[in-house]
């Protein structure tokens, strides 16, 4: 293997096929993830002790194994998990066989040359976060991997590493000293505060080894203390601002995140040995979590916990965690001990930096499934390995064999996955281009293919004249999802399924914040008691709905829903007034007619299929309700769940908790009653379009709200 093939893979993949939008794309993520079984079927691995952690050390990376094989065969969403499943064991063999191609094609020489080449890559992807920040106007440096917490972890875990050319004499200098500045200057502009801390940490660090390195050299010293306080001032200047707003309770990234860990905390309780399967987090964490008002919006999707920790013990369990760690502890261990005996001990420090750089900013992210983030973290303990001394000998002819045998079989148990996302991106492709039997027929493909897939089901059910078995699969599929319990209740609602009223349960409790699963509840049996509390509840969550044709011939009932909208409990009592004062007479209720839409994916930050399902974004709009268009002025208040005088309690799950309609309906999950979910962090949004209505009986085309 090239001793460049590793950087090659790593620069394509922070600059395309491993990032937040590249690796979601069937060609990005087959390319990611064949790139890394094709390094390991190229050049081998010593697969019986890959990251060389001794007797007994060398049995953790098959015991985590292990854990995750059993916490995934009793996930209740064992597809969320088995591409994960698979290549975990190409990232614990990739190290390994990073080491041997630096160490075997050359030595020291080569190591020299691969580090160059990788101040190049930071440097670069470096430059490109500061210009899109500072010359195109984004709020934080992000690109190009496309988050500004996933831009930190990535240039924290290398930039170690990326400045030890500045060691050397002669233009290579330049290029370390380059990368260094640059590295830094993108961590501290995309503002992400443990991506800061890591920044940090790797300062004092690195001043500590290089005091150690150079102390006979005082006024090599004398700079690395300089550069260090540099960067610990501009840290503390950047970072304090935001410590005051967080110790005071006021910075809104600090109370969302307040609002995952603890959904991650009740999903650990809950099943706190093997956990809720690899990869279910997204899918799964929604299911505990209890968004509040003005702090997470309604529809949020949430792709992770926002803690590495957290979601390896929500995920794996305990004992997973516990190995995990256990893993870490011992490499860091290992290498520290052969630290005095390495033929490059600058190296091998800078290796162990960039780690517990990564380590530290994993505290405020899990984003693990875009693949530019292990990768990274699979170079720098490649370069750790390739300073520890020793000869690793011949040992090709050991290891090549088994790790070529796991990587084919890899790539072939991964065939039907990337067949499916590839059939999914030309569906989307077909619908763009306005080819919708082509698109669905392309959408089959996907389904049949990976059948244990729930977004292929719901954009199917979608596409398919509103296919309402086929979504409630999807939902029951993804289990916590309430995009997908959203869609399932509207469609089965227009249908007449009996089991709608539960699914739309299931969407209120996940996301109590939203407007719409009430609503329908409220259209499908405006006879029933609880009827009035949810009108009430939708208009509190978006008063346009007073605009709603479905009042019409209901005074009666819209009366009570606005007496219920009074009354309730943790609401500003002035913007209720403001509500009620707007609420239009039944002889007001005339006029042109709109459509309110749901929409799902149009806002690429809250895209329930990029951010929960790692695929590309969908935009679609799905007009549902029909309202009065000159009402809607008057009606343009912002929603009681935006406030953040609402308290916590006026919307929380157990809101959506209602007995049956005394018709009765069976739950989704086909026991008596409707089985609420405990709160869900994803469901889509509502928007307005003029396009016509495809869901829901005959009705008039509107025109487009504003």
């Amino acid at each position: 293997m090239p001793p460049q093939a590793p950087l090659l893979l790593l620069a394509l993949a922070a600059a395309w096929c491993g990032t937040l939008w590249g690796g979601a794309t069937a060609a990005g993520a087959s390319v990611a993830s064949c790139g890394v079984l094709a390094l390991l079927a190229w050049w081998g691995a010593p697969w019986r002790d890959p990251l060389r952690l001794g007797a007994w050390g060398r049995l953790l990376p098959p015991a985590l194994w292990l854990a995750a094989a059993a916490s995934w065969s009793l996930s209740p969403v064992r597809r969320a998990g088995t591409v994960g499943l698979l290549l975990l064991p190409a990232y614990l063999l990739l190290a390994g066989a990073i080491a041997d191609a630096w160490r075997e094609e050359g030595g020291r020489r080569v190591i020299l040359r691969v580090l160059r080449a990788l101040s190049g890559v930071v440097a670069a992807a470096s430059l490109w976060s500061l210009a899109d920040r500072f010359l195109l106007g984004s709020p934080r440096a992000a690109m190009p991997l496309g988050h500004h917490n996933l831009l930190a972890v990535w240039v924290v875990t290398l930039l170690p590493l990326a400045v030890l050319p500045a060691r050397e004499r002669g233009g290579w200098r330049l290029a370390g000293i380059l990368a260094g500045a640059l590295g830094a200057g993108a961590v501290l502009a995309s503002g992400s505060l443990l991506g800061t801390a890591a920044l940090a940490v790797e300062a004092v660090g690195g001043l500590a080894v290089w005091m150690k390195i150079a102390r006979r050299r005082p006024a090599v010293v004398s700079r690395g203390a300089l550069i260090a306080l540099t960067i610990l001032l501009a840290a503390a200047l950047l970072a304090g601002p935001r410590l005051a707003r967080i110790a005071s309770g006021k910075d809104p990234s600090a109370r969302a995140r307040s609002t995952y860990y603890a959904a991650g905390w009740e999903a650990l309780r809950s099943r706190p040995v093997f956990g809720w399967g690899p990869g279910a987090g997204p899918w799964m964490a929604g299911l505990f979590a209890d968004p509040a008002s003005g702090v997470n919006p309604w529809g949020e999707a949430v792709g992770d916990l926002h803690s590495l920790p957290l979601q390896l013990a929500c995920e794996l369990g305990l004992a997973g965690l516990a190995l995990a760690l256990a893993l870490g502890v011992a490499f860091a261990a290992r290498r520290l001990a052969e630290l005095r005996r390495s033929p490059a001990p600058a190296l091998l420090a800078a290796a162990l930096l960039g780690l517990a750089g990564f380590a530290v900013a994993g505290l405020g992210t899990a984003a693990l499934n875009v693949t530019a983030l292990p990768l990274a973290a699979a170079v720098a303990a490649g370069a750790a390995l390739a300073a520890s001394p020793g000869d690793p000998g011949d040992r090709r002819a050991v290891a090549a064999w088994p790790v070529r045998g796991y990587a084919l079989a890899a790539a072939l148990a991964l065939g039907p996955f990337f067949f499916a996302q590839w059939s999914y991106d030309r569906a989307l492709a077909a619908e763009l281009g306005g080819r919708r039997d082509l698109a669905a027929g392309r959408l089959e493909q996907a389904r049949r293919a990976d059948p244990g897939f729930p977004l292929y089901p719901a954009r199917l059910a979608l596409l398919s004249h509103g296919d309402a078995d086929l979504a409630l699969r999807a939902a029951e599929d993804a289990r916590g999802v309430p995009a997908l319990w959203t869609i399932a209740g509207i469609l089965g609602a227009v249908a007449g399924r009996p089991w709608a009223a539960a699914a739309l349960q299931n969407a209120c409790a996940g996301d109590p914040l939203a407007p719409l699963p009430p609503f329908y509840r409220l259209m499908a049996d405006p006879g029933d008691a609880g009827a009035p509390m949810r009108g009430a509840h939708a208009l509190l969550a978006d008063p346009r709905l007073a605009a709603a044709v479905f009042w019409e011939g209901r005074p009666a009932l819209f009366a009570a829903a606005l007496e219920q909208v009074r009354a309730w409990p943790g609401v500003d009592p002035g913007w209720k007034e403001a509500l009620l004062a707007a609420a239009p007479a039944p002889s007001e209720r005339s006029g042109e007619q709109g459509w309110i839409a749901l929409t799902l994916d149009t806002a690429p930050p809250e895209s329930v299929s990029l951010l929960v399902f790692r695929r590309r974004p969908w935009p679609t709009e799905l007009p549902l309700l029909a309202v009065r268009q000159r009402l809607l002025p008057r009606l343009a208040l912002p929603p009681a769940t935006t406030l953040a005088t609402t308290s916590r309690a006026a919307f929380s799950p157990s809101l959506c908790v209602t007995s049956p309609s005394p018709q009765g309906h069976r739950s989704v999950t086909g026991q008596e009653g409707a089985q609420p979910l405990s709160g869900v962090s994803s469901a889509p949004r509502i928007s307005t379009t003029a396009v016509e209505n495809p869901v829901g009986k005959a009705s008039i085309p509107g025109r487009k709200i504003r």
